[in-house]
């Protein structure tokens, strides 16, 4: 195993971009007959990222809402007018899309957020778009559960990451009408600013041996990141739990400006990892215990407002 390290070359080619806002909103929020917010207390910002897998050239969705839980009980809802359509498969790295920006809402506490949603596809790397099934995608939504508060003396920001490698399952058997795509989302909300991120070089000749799943170095590479150092890596597995689920996955992608194949694990917050690289990540089946085959396992330390390179 033999991971290219050439820091000065990633450092210059690589600098952390300026984070990317596809669409907003400068919607208010109102009531939704369980609560309201009175447009008092600070702003919030919220930015949809994504850890995208290798069959998707886009995953379009559609949300028409926003709900916060109070941790005290009752919900604040923020309708999106206008719907906000998103391609989620666009947002790798340290890319996102603005979903709220500065919108005026309760300074409190609160323990769940939701995103609900109206349409969704996706659209294959080998051609055709199909229908993308989100359960309870229009009543409930997508689900993140974490606590957060909303200050009312600054702004506050957060970031969902959606790993779509983790979600979106291909439901078997394929009928005549053709695939049926199911969306079971694996979210992380990140807050404020306590985040920083992995980016580093991989050799082609690791992305094309004899135990990859093909010899095409653009096809089922990713980088696993596991919470915690010295973690022994496994395969994504949603109905499993003993199973270590990676914290979130990254496509091994070329980077056509310094001719290396680059990694970007974005959005991690502030502490120990572990990560680990797959040339089969095709054979990771999200409701099974696969035999994925990893190398170059590695310890990384992620600080705040810093990129790792390695």
């Amino acid at each position: 195993m033999n991971l290219l390290a050439n820091l000065p070359k990633l450092l210059t080619a690589l600098a952390l971009a300026a984070l990317l806002t596809a669409c907003g909103t400068d919607s208010s929020p109102s009531g939704d007959g369980d609560s309201s917010s009175s447009g008092g207390g600070s702003s919030l910002s919220l930015r949809l990222t994504d850890a995208a897998f290798d069959n998707a050239a886009r995953v379009d969705i559609t949300f028409v809402e926003v709900k916060l839980r109070k941790t005290s009980g009752g919900w604040i809802s923020i309708p999106l007018n206008p719907a906000q359509t998103i391609d989620l498969a666009s947002l790798q790295g340290t890319k996102t899309a603005d979903l709220l920006r500065n919108v005026k809402v309760d300074a409190d506490d609160y323990d769940e957020l939701r995103l609900i949603v109206d349409t969704a596809s996706i659209e294959l790397t080998s051609g055709g778009v199909h229908n993308l099934t989100i359960p309870s995608g229009g009543s409930s939504g997508l689900k993140i559960k974490g606590d957060f508060t909303i200050s009312d003396t600054r702004p506050t920001a957060l970031v969902v990451d959606v790993d779509l490698r983790q979600s979106i399952i291909l439901r078997q058997p394929i009928t005549p009408a053709g695939p049926n795509f199911i969306m079971r989302p694996v979210l992380r909300l990140v807050k404020g600013d306590n985040f920083g991120h992995v980016r580093g070089l991989v050799a082609s000749t690791l992305l094309t041996a004899g135990t990859c799943s093909d010899a095409q170095a653009d096809s089922f590479n990713a980088v696993y990141v596991y919470d915690g150092h010295n973690v022994v890596p496994d395969d994504v597995n949603q109905v499993s739990t003993t199973n270590n689920d990676p914290v979130t996955t990254s496509k091994i992608m070329w980077d056509a400006s310094i001719s290396e194949y680059v990694y970007e694990a974005a959005f991690l917050p502030a502490g120990d990892y572990t990560i680990a690289f797959t040339c089969n990540s095709d054979q990771d089946g999200l409701n099974t215990d696969d035999n994925l085959q990893f190398f170059g396992i590695r310890n990384v330390t992620v600080q705040v407002n810093n990129t790792t390179f390695l």
